[in-house]
């Protein structure tokens, strides 16, 4: 291979370091997000500004034999509500979020 084909290409190396990579804004949308009381609110990022927020709810004691009974918390808490949601802070600006729909 010539000297002259070498140059042209570039290290795939540098093209991979050199792609911005956003910040995990997961901990700013749940503190963020409205909430019922109860409620615990998880999120998680899935890929760039794209993520997926669960608020669990604990649930209703009626219908247990027992409703002194307390059990672990994923025994005894439902998902309520679940979204996709996208994400984004520009610099020094606010965070923004929007709810991803289906297409």
């Amino acid at each position: 291979m010539s000297e002259s084909n070498q140059e042209e290409k570039p290290p795939v190396t540098a093209a991979i370091r050199s792609a911005p990579v956003a910040d995990d804004l997961s901990a700013e949308i749940i503190d963020f997000v409205e909430r019922r009381p109860g409620d615990v609110v998880k999120c998680t990022r899935v890929g760039g500004d794209r993520y997926r927020c669960n608020w669990w709810a604990p649930e209703s004691t009626r219908a247990y034999d027992n409703p002194q009974m307390v059990g672990l918390l994923v025994t005894t808490h439902r998902v309520r509500q679940s979204h996709f949601l996208r994400a984004t802070k520009p610099s020094g600006g606010r965070l923004v979020i929007n709810v991803v729909t289906a297409s």
